[in-house]
């Protein structure tokens, strides 16, 4: 399932690269692999910080790439692909890996793709997966700075510093309510940065949200057996 809003917190990596190009120049003697991923979410960094609060579903599917240093080959070869458990947090449950990854002939790269899982855990903590690439038939591993990626994830959530500023639309801030407002935006495809100084929203989008979040919480409370209520047990409201 692909990520429309996704919180992105990245490690600056000094020697970061944000695409797959030929290093055949560096690397003529032996062919080797590094780890790239996606530059819209990793930014030309080492890693990535996912929020499950702006993902739909329990899964998230992180393209990486696995990209050459070297010449191309007219033949298709293997990369493997191994967790670091000495610097992994998670729980092998919460994350999937493939142990291997066929670049194909003629190619200077293939993507795979790291599954990271929702889970109760995950809201009170951060976790972390440390993948990178080991040595195959095929290739030696790359370069420290780009042998590796980090992934972190968490269901973490804290009030914003402008609620003061969203409170004429969605009423008293409480975790509940607010995770409720960034899972319902998220799954009917709106922005889930709230910010208006960074956000671009106005009076006007703001008012078409609370419409949204009052309409899915009414729908909300006429499917299940109870209506909705926050953690101190006060009925939610919009």
């Amino acid at each position: 399932m692909k990520i429309k809003n996704i919180l992105l917190l990245a490690a600056v990596s000094l020697f970061g690269l944000t695409a797959c190009e030929n290093d055949g120049f560096y690397y003529q003697d032996d062919a080797r692999v590094r780890l790239v991923g996606d530059e819209n979410w990793t930014l030309g960094t080492d890693s990535l910080e996912l929020s499950f609060l702006t993902v739909t579903g329990d899964e998230a599917k992180i393209d990486v790439d696995a990209c050459i240093m070297g010449e191309v080959s007219d033949k298709d070869r293997v990369a493997n692909i191994i967790v670091d458990n000495a610097l992994t947090t998670a729980d092998a449950s919460l994350y999937a890996v493939p142990a291997s990854v066929t670049i194909p002939a003629g190619s200077n790269k293939a993507t795979f793709q790291v599954t990271l899982r929702n889970a109760e855990v995950l809201k009170s903590k951060t976790v972390r997966l440390y993948i990178k690439v080991a040595e195959s038939a095929d290739f030696k591993v790359g370069v420290n700075e780009e042998n590796h990626l980090i992934l972190k994830w968490s269901n973490i959530l804290t009030k914003p510093l402008y609620w003061d500023e969203l409170k004429e639309f969605f009423g008293e801030y409480s975790e509940e309510k607010y995770r409720f407002i960034l899972k319902t935006l998220a799954d009917k495809g709106y922005d889930t940065n709230l910010d208006p100084s960074t956000s671009g929203l106005n009076w006007s989008d703001l008012h078409n949200y609370n419409i949204v979040l009052a309409n899915a919480l009414a729908e909300y409370n006429a499917t299940h057996s109870s209506s909705l209520v926050d953690e101190n047990g006060a009925l939610i409201t919009f």
